[in-house]
Parts: C-alpha cells; structure tokens; sequence
C-alpha cells in the first residue's frame, strides 16, 4: 500500500522538539512518524492518549448515562433564584 506523503512546515519550539526527538530515538521512532501517528489517532477520536484518565472516565461515564442527566440550568434561571434571596 503506496501512502501519498507531503512535506509540511511546522513552526515548533525548538527545546520542546530536541527532547521530543531524544525521546523517540529511544524508542526507534522520528518526529515525522509520531506526527502521523497522533494525527491518525486524532481523526479515528482514539484521543484516550491526550487526556487524563480521570477526564476520559467523565467522558465515558457521561456518553452512557447522557439521558439521566438533568437539563442545564441557565444563568438567568440562577440569577432569578439568587434575587428572591435578597
């Protein structure tokens, strides 16, 4: 299978990509193909790698229960309620 590949400039900061690069070389890996690996990742929303596990349990939690959740309240709604306290 023959991937089309184009060059692409990228503006980095400069410390950040040096120890990105030390960091996969341990692994056998270059900037380029880490690149297309989170892109791939990114446009399949297999993003679990960019958030912390305690934000992907919101998620999860939210994506199965999302119709026992009760409606949003509105700012006005809230600032009715507070008056009627003064």
């Amino acid at each position: 299978m023959n991937i089309a590949k184009e060059r692409t400039n990228l503006y980095l900061n400069s410390e950040l990509k040096k120890m990105t690069q030390e960091k996969l070389s341990s692994y056998g890996m270059n900037l380029s193909s880490f690149v297309n690996l989170m892109m791939a990742k990114l446009v399949k929303k297999d993003v679990d790698i960019l958030l912390p596990d305690e934000t992907i349990e919101v998620l999860e939690d939210f994506e199965n229960n999302k119709n026992s959740f009760e409606k949003p309240v509105e700012f006005d709604e809230i600032k009715r309620e507070f008056d009627k306290l003064k």
